[in-house]
């Protein structure tokens, strides 16, 4: 039971040595070590000393790179906006620091505190919404279908909490549950703790489909293959079926819910915004809308008229996003989660200082 108890080190069923050799030996290759990377001998890559009792994670950067300060530039945005809320909280090295949370609305409370713990000034202004999938009202009935599920694969917090919805209307049948990291299995882990949930477990090694996909136990007889339920948001990639099913696994995909950008913000919460010294982005949802509101395309940005904050993504998928935008110098964990994330959003801080 993976996410009893040892939720921050979930247990998990041992990957099959041939499935790790594939994809998840591939993506070894670009792992990196956060100790004692060098910006010049490694390009793209950051990882900032941080003292002794803070974890360092590595971080990697798409796209040219080109810090500037907020120092000097004229802000005469309000202190606070309509369709922004903003926390200051002054300590020494971060004062003045500000930093803008995009993600929907109530998911952005974990970051704001980690941040304002460090002093910075906190932007939330959500740039993606949460929308009803068409599969929704397909997946309580799924849950139990008579030939029963060998896993459901949850790839994200906002699949588990549709996924708890359709499971309660289901009558709480116990099911095997793949979760594709820590912060997805956080959500179901009071269901483990009260032992309405005990069925086994899994989490790979590192929180994206790819790792999961590699690591996911399935059946190694071709006359038996292993059936597979993935409630996914419409947004996200064949991936995890393509995968999957190359690996002889039959996967039912119901699109439970949709993450839509935003078409307007208030002109104030974008000049709070516009002022910023990093943006953070949770998905290419909000990447697309960021580009959308902000005016900072291309053209103006080549006639000197504007410049660009920093970009820390929670993952890979959102830096490509911003990468294949336009949008310069994207970071990433390279380990995915609030926690790399976190520390994403500090080195890139520090850079700005690193530059005067």
């Amino acid at each position: 039971r993976g996410l009893l108890g040892a939720l921050p080190d979930a247990t998990h069923v041992s990957p099959e040595p041939s499935a790790v050799s594939g994809a998840a030996h591939g993506m070894s290759s670009m792992a990196m070590r956060a100790a004692s990377i060098s910006r010049a001998s490694t390009p793209g890559v950051r990882a900032c000393a941080r003292g002794p009792n803070t974890k360092s994670f590595a971080t990697r950067r798409l796209g040219s790179f080109h810090p500037r300060s907020r120092r000097g530039c004229a802000s005469s945005a309000p202190a606070s906006a309509e369709g922004a809320s903003v926390t200051t909280s002054l300590t020494p090295k971060y004062a003045g620091k500000r930093v803008v949370l995009t993600r929907e609305t109530g998911k952005n409370g974990d970051m704001r505190q980690r941040l304002e713990k460090h002093g910075v000034e906190v932007v939330e202004m959500p740039l993606i919404e949460t929308a009803v999938g068409v599969d929704r009202s397909r997946l309580a009935a799924a849950l139990v279908h008579e030939n029963g599920w060998d896993w459901i694969c949850i790839t994200s917090p906002e699949a588990a909490a549709v996924f708890l919805e359709a499971w309660e209307v289901a009558g709480k049948p116990d099911v095997p549950i793949a979760t594709v990291g820590k912060g997805t299995a956080r959500i179901l882990k009071s269901e483990y703790e009260s032992g309405a949930l005990t069925a086994a477990t899994f989490t790979p090694s590192t929180a994206n489909a790819e790792t999961l996909v590699a690591e996911l136990p399935v059946s190694g007889d071709v006359k038996k293959k292993t059936r597979v339920l993935y409630p996914a948001s419409a947004k996200a990639t064949s991936t995890l079926q393509d995968g999957l099913e190359a690996r002889n696994a039959e996967v039912t995909r119901l699109n439970t819910y949709s993450t839509e950008k935003v078409t307007s913000v208030s002109h104030d919460a974008m000049s709070l915004a516009r002022h910023a010294d990093v943006v953070t982005f949770g998905s290419p949802s909000a990447v697309k809308a960021w580009l959308a509101l902000s005016g900072l395309g291309d053209a103006g940005v080549a006639r000197g008229a504007k410049k660009h904050p920093l970009y820390a993504c929670i993952g890979g998928t959102s830096a490509k996003a911003c990468n294949k935008l336009g949008l310069p110098g994207a970071s990433f964990p390279q380990q995915p989660g609030v926690d790399g994330w976190e520390q994403t959003v500090l080195e890139a801080l520090d850079s700005l200082s690193c530059e005067r």
